[in-house]
């Protein structure tokens, strides 16, 4: 991440991005689970003097070795509207706190079971380079960092910048060489595999379809007939099909008023929210829920 921000500056020829490590006892060195000895910049900075607050986990074995102090302040941050990115096994921490309690969570592959073992309100998934749920995003860690700081630098800085720095990085913009569910893998066209991870990783905040086809270079009618051929509906009835199975987790595993549930995956009212339910699942979400209790 440090090098891909690091980049972005260069390609702006200004200091356009800062990084500070920071822990509750700034004059202890943290020693990286590589080995490497790194010195804090400071302790905890005022949560508005912040954009973003990560945390990258080590050992698995280590984690409850964490300062207190440290763990509360992610808390403090979070609740005073910065947005958290858990960076590897750093997600383990945020679900600890219960920051993920009822989020998504993109979860490395070899930690995947014990993180749905440990914390089973959250909706763990394997195969995304990060996870965007509005004010909270996670990262599964390696190369996908990197994915994720161009994602962050497209958002702060513009495409222009963000292409710059893929190109430094020896990227190929929007086709980073890491796993992907296997629904995935399976779409033959690469760029409605795009579209389709870039509606699983922002189901909580859903690309428009202009946007999506922007994305993606294509325009509205192609990328439509795109996901018709493939999925037989429009890219739009995609997006409000993923949003809605996100929903059934919700009412499942969480509780959630369905108001509540409606508001979070950006449905206008309850009233819209419970007649596309019904028309995907033929009842209603209050039905639905007490079938599966």
């Amino acid at each position: 991440m440090l090098e891909a921000l690091r980049y972005a500056a260069k390609a702006q020829d200004k200091l356009a991005f800062k990084i500070s490590l920071i822990s509750e006892f700034p004059d202890i060195p943290i020693i990286s689970n590589a080995g490497i000895i790194m010195r804090p910049d400071s302790t905890h900075a005022p949560p508005d003097s912040l954009n973003y607050l990560a945390v990258i986990g080590g050992e698995l074995q280590y984690l409850d070795l964490g300062y207190q102090g440290d763990k509360a302040y992610l808390a403090h941050a979070h609740h005073a509207g910065v947005p958290l990115i858990g960076i590897g096994t750093g997600s383990f921490v945020l679900a600890q706190e219960g920051l993920l309690n009822e989020r998504r969570a993109s979860i490395h592959p070899f930690h995947l079971d014990a993180f749905r073992q440990a914390f089973p309100l959250v909706y763990a998934e394997q195969g995304y380079d990060f996870i965007d749920d509005g004010d909270v995003l996670t990262c599964p860690g390696g190369i996908s960092t990197l994915t994720l700081a161009t994602e962050l630098i497209r958002a702060h800085a513009g495409d222009d910048i963000a292409s710059t720095t893929c190109q430094r990085l020896s990227l190929v913009p929007h086709e980073i060489a890491t796993p992907r569910p296997a629904n995935l893998a399976l779409i033959p066209d690469s760029r409605l595999r795009r579209a389709v991870m870039l509606i699983e990783q922002f189901l909580t905040r859903p690309p428009t379809t202009a946007g999506l086809a922007r994305e993606v270079a294509l325009s509205e009618r192609q990328l439509n007939r795109l996901f018709h051929a493939e999925f037989g509906k429009t890219a739009r009835e995609f997006i409000r099909s993923a949003r809605l199975r996100y929903a059934c987790w919700l009412l499942k595993n969480s509780q959630q008023s369905v108001t509540d549930i409606a508001q979070r995956m950006g449905f206008s009212d309850c009233a819209h929210f419970i007649r596309h339910f019904q028309t995907e699942y033929g009842c209603t979400p209050g039905v639905w829920r007490t079938s599966q209790s």
